[in-house]
């Protein structure tokens, strides 16, 4: 006994069906994986940014620290270097 061809192109078209959606879930997947990866490297670089500022409020704590100790309480202006203490 043998099936249709209305069948046997039924049959073919499932088959179909299923190598276009599988072929659909593989790009997805490998798109997600390109996605974790690329949010992976911003994560990192966010926390070296972090770990940057972090770096520069200890240095900045530091000079603040040492210059208090040298020249004692007071305000300085940027433009032109003159301490003035409190």
């Amino acid at each position: 006994m043998k099936i249709t061809d209305e069948e046997m192109q039924s049959i073919k078209t499932i088959q179909e069906e299923y190598t276009q959606v599988g072929v659909q879930l593989v790009q997805l997947k490998l798109a997600l994986k390109s996605s974790e990866d690329y949010l992976k490297k911003l994560n990192e670089q966010e926390e070296s940014l972090n770990n940057g500022i972090s770096e520069i409020n200890e240095r900045e704590k530091k000079l603040a620290d040492d210059l208090n100790e040298k020249y004692g309480v007071g305000s300085l202006d940027m433009n032109t270097g003159e301490f003035t203490p409190n």
